[in-house]
């Protein structure tokens, strides 16, 4: 009987005890859990607020910074910038002057002096407020720009309000070196004659007539321009898409702000909350650069946070800001969609927890005394090997459908959705796109930062990526930098280009990654289903290609979606490519000559090497094409050096090395300049066929100087030394800078054919190529005209004094053979 009872007790104890047990636990569980993913979210929006906001105030503290330095860099040039430009423009004119001298020697002095005076006195500069001034060494003025009527007078006595003798102190100075820069005390116009200012010029000696040609220029007026000018460059200054940087002066009133309304209005007239100036808050934290906090009346109360800096020389405060509930806002959302997650995942718990709970006391219900413990023992394996076989089904589902550096999903999972949403999309009659995005200049920040970085912005990229995410989109990581989005259940293409513009304005803020900030941008390429296909495959693909021409475009501020267009010119290219690959082996390049005649003599004294390619799939390819294909695809020095061997013994064959050779000019790469054994390789050819180094002249264009000045310059002096002449191709189309023909060994200068082509009919392009005319006769530099079509061209760039000219009025491009056969002519070209 009392085992009997125990028996019960212990079969009631067996089916009901686990019901108990199950619901306590269940219950426990569910708490935890619940407690724990709050926390978990509240921490990480906290986290993101902070994280935001340091970000924030890191940005606008370094605009402000920049800002400081560039005024404070040009502050600090005020002076020798006057004096550089004073110089310049000095040496200019002594050159212009030099040049009408030697072309006219045989004058008179007063005709050439009445010469160089209608050439001088025109000229403005320093905004209108500069001219050049000639005296003669005993102090007769010959030529003033702004008072001619004193020309023809003596200066010798003048002195300044300092008791200097001016023009005594300045023939002084030049005629102990030739040239030099002084200082003295004059009226300035538009103040009273007793109130002078001080000026800083420059003059330099002019031997023929034993003049010296000067100018000058006011201080204040240099200081005073920059002002104004970083004052404009501040007004325009703007960041993100509405951040600006305002400037004050030491009342308060505002010098430089977007809202020109606002200038020369008092800070101190706008209160924010508490009722304290704004103003005193500013001046308290400028000295040392720091954060204020304010509250708007105007913008309804809006909290904002600002830093403040001074550049004490002038008295200026520096800052910008951000409203701080922006930042409320954007994280109330965030808030919400976490909130709902949430929920959604506290029903999901709920029934999997219920359901396996009632699957538990089900399954002990029908368990009864005579279980044998042996039994038990073979269930609780059982489970065990069921639960490691759970677990690694889902290890293997994560696997298979998730990035492991960035937790979101990958390729298979991506084509799945891709596929899904498009069955839907035909279903609804709704739009799809595929959205493929590459990050910029993440080899270059590996490089720099190392993997473990580049592995961290991947990973902040991705969390805001999931930010973005609204519906049923989905953002999965492609392989490396790159990253594909899917949005199904567009209503129209603009929904598609909103949802891109979001992506883009991801990068407008910098990424926190190994305690420092990132910026990056990215490059994006879409296609669209229906219009551009209804497979995955085809519109991830369509989307890379598009990609590629946005890369190829270095257009960072345009999405492009693919066209029928985009895809055929894309081909084009990559079949252009690896045609060009073959070109040489197939034997479809060739060269042609342009001939280079000697102005004076009327001869051919060089020639300069065209490449031309004509492939049989793609017919004649433009030059401008095949060039760029070749740099892009990495072997322009290949093809780069075929040029230069086939030309030189072209050149040799049929004009041996002598006194008169014919000249050959080469055309150079900026990307064959950055190869290490390039001086090696050309020698190493020029060694071989057996031309002479003085008959070879490289032709560079400014754009290599003007990206790749620091790294090509070392080569250039290398092969001059060596020997090569260094021509300066397209003189003018570029920003040309003086510079470049005082540091580096420029032998030629090549006048370009749009200046040449409008000679006759521009008197603006009449002087330009006077002006370089004047400056290669400075610099001993030989100067080559191109794109001569007509003998009235050719007539007036000879009376100018051009070295030598090219074009089609003398010969179009040659082959070898018309090229000899015209060398073998007795009289080569028309005689004048």
């Amino acid at each position: 009987m009392m085992q009997t009872l125990n028996d019960q007790k212990l079969l009631r104890l067996i089916r009901y005890a686990p019901v108990v047990i199950i619901g306590v636990v269940t219950l426990v569980i569910s708490l935890v859990l619940i407690k724990g993913n709050q926390a978990r979210s509240e921490a990480r929006l906290e986290a993101l607020r902070s994280e935001v906001i340091e970000i924030q105030k890191e940005t606008i503290r370094q605009h402000v910074n920049r800002v400081i330095q560039e005024i404070d860099y040009h502050r600090a040039l005020a002076e020798g910038q006057l004096k550089r430009q004073a110089k310049m423009r000095v040496d200019e004119a002594h050159a212009i002057a030099t040049n009408i001298y030697s072309q006219n020697a045989h004058l008179p002095e007063d005709v050439v002096t009445e010469m160089i005076a209608d050439a001088l006195r025109p000229i403005r500069f320093f905004d209108g407020r500069g001219y050049f001034f000639v005296f003669k060494m005993d102090g007769i003025n010959v030529i003033h720009g702004l008072k001619p009527e004193i020309e023809g007078n003596s200066g010798w006595e003048a002195k300044d309000s300092r008791g200097t003798s001016i023009l005594q102190e300045h023939i002084r100075l030049i005629a102990e070196s030739g040239e030099a820069f002084y200082r003295w005390w004059y009226s300035k116009p538009g103040y009273p004659k007793d109130q002078e200012f001080e000026k800083i010029g420059y003059g330099k000696y002019f031997a023929p007539y034993d003049w010296f040609i000067g100018t000058g220029e006011y201080v204040d007026d240099v200081e005073s321009d920059i002002q104004q000018h970083l004052l404009d460059w501040v007004t325009s200054y703007q960041y993100g898409d509405d951040g600006y940087v305002f400037v004050l002066d030491e009342e308060g009133k505002l010098l430089a702000h977007p809202h020109r309304e606002y200038l020369s209005q008092p800070l101190s007239l706008i209160q924010f909350g508490g009722g304290q100036d704004i103003w005193e808050r500013f001046q308290a934290a400028a000295p040392q650069g720091g954060f204020v906090e304010y509250q708007l009346i105007f913008t309804d109360d809006r909290q904002k946070l600002s830093y403040i800096a001074q550049i004490e020389e002038w008295g200026w405060t520096i800052g910008t800001g951000f409203y701080l509930d922006d930042f409320e806002r954007y994280l109330d959302v965030k808030r919400e969609e976490v909130a709902m997650l949430q929920r959604q995942e506290w029903m999901r718990l709920t029934l999997a927890i219920g359901s396996l709970a009632f699957a538990m006391i089900a399954f002990s219900l029908l368990l009864s005394m005579q279980v044998s413990r042996r039994f038990g023992r073979f269930q609780e394996k059982i489970a065990a090997h069921f639960n490691q076989l759970v677990q690694t089904r889902d290890q293997l589902q994560q696997i298979a459908q998730k990035d492991v550096l960035t937790n979101l999903p990958n390729r298979l999972m991506l084509t799945e959705t891709i596929q899904q949403g498009i069955e839907e999309g035909r279903e609804k009659g709704l739009h799809l796109a595929v959205v493929f995005v590459d990050l910029d200049n993440f080899k270059r920040i590996n490089d720099i930062f190392g993997h473990s970085t580049g592995d961290e912005l991947l990973v902040a990229v991705s969390e805001r990526f999931d930010f973005l995410l609204e519906d049923d989109d989905l953002v999965a990581r492609f392989g490396g930098d790159e990253f594909v989005f899917c949005f199904p259940n567009l209503k129209s293409f603009q929904a598609a280009e909103r949802k891109i513009r979001r992506i883009k304005r991801v990068f407008d803020t910098p990424f926190k990654v190994g305690g420092r900030l990132v910026t990056t941008g990215c490059s994006v390429g879409a296609s669209m289903f229906p219009a551009d296909s209804d497979s995955a495959e085809v519109l991830i693909r369509n989307a890379d290609i598009v990609l590629y021409k946005s890369k190829a475009a270095q257009r960072k501020g345009e999405v492009f979606f693919y066209s029928a267009a985009i895809n055929e010119e894309v081909q084009y290219a990559f079949q252009m490519q690896e045609q060009l690959k073959q070109a040489i082996e197939r034997n479809e390049l060739f060269v042609l000559y342009q001939p280079q005649v000697d102005a004076a003599a009327n001869e051919i004294v060089g020639v300069e090497v065209l490449a031309r390619w004509e492939n049989s799939k793609l017919g004649f390819v433009p030059p401008d094409k095949f060039i760029s294909a070749a740099e892009e695809a990495g072997i322009i020095h290949q093809i780069g050096m075929w040029v230069f061997r086939r030309a030189c013994e072209d050149v040799l064959s049929i004009s041996p090395n002598g006194e008169n050779a014919l000249k050959l000019s080469v055309n150079i790469s900026p990307a064959q300049l950055n190869e290490a054994e390039f001086a090696t390789d050309m020698l190493a050819v020029i060694n071989e066929v057996g031309i002479d180094i003085d008959r070879l002249v490289l032709e560079i264009t400014e754009n290599i100087l003007i990206h790749d000045l620091t790294e090509v310059a070392p080569m250039l002096h290398s092969l001059r030394h060596l020997g090569f002449g260094i021509s300066l191709d397209d003189f003018g189309t570029g920003y040309s800078s003086l510079s470049y023909l005082n540091t580096l060994p420029i032998t030629e200068i090549k006048i370009d054919r749009c200046f040449v082509d409008k000679l006759l009919v521009s008197d603006q392009s009449d002087s330009l190529i006077k002006a370089i005319l004047a400056i290669g006769a400075a610099s001993d530099f030989s100067v080559v005209a191109e794109g001569v079509e007509t003998k009235s061209q050719y007539v007036k760039l000879k009376s100018y004094g051009c070295h030598f000219v090219q074009g089609f009025y003398f010969d179009k491009p040659l082959s070898l053979e018309l090229l000899q056969a015209r060398l073998e002519k007795t009289v080569s070209y028309p005689a004048l």
